[in-house]
């Protein structure tokens, strides 16, 4: 039974060390899609920005949803605000336990 026990809890702490590099990861994958999108569609106009984000993000398999991609500008900046999770525990095809993950990044034009 103690050996049980030990298994589960080991199995639990690489579970949930996997789950924190994967959300880091994640962070990661989407401040290299950010800095993409300004490069390659520069710092004018939000619209291109926003729509090669959420492509990129899909194509690197971080869920994010359209709605939590906002692209705004103003006449000194290109502001981007990001807001996504990274399943933990998904039941069902419901996530149940997810890691809350935001980027707010401000390029100059």
């Amino acid at each position: 039974m103690k050996a049980v026990v030990l298994a589960l809890l080991f199995i639990a702490f690489f579970y949930g060390f996997y789950c924190g590099v994967m959300a880091i990861w994640s962070y990661f994958a989407m401040a290299s899609i950010v800095d993409d999108a300004v490069t390659e569609r520069g710092r004018a106009a939000a619209a291109p920005v926003r729509d090669y984000i959420i492509k990129s993000a899909a194509e690197s398999g971080v869920r994010i949803q359209d709605r939590n991609v906002v692209v705004t500008t103003d006449e000194r900046q290109l502001n981007i605000n990001l807001r996504w999770t990274f399943p933990v525990v998904t039941y069902k095809g419901e996530d149940i336990v997810e890691i809350p993950l935001s980027m707010e990044r401000a390029f100059g034009r």
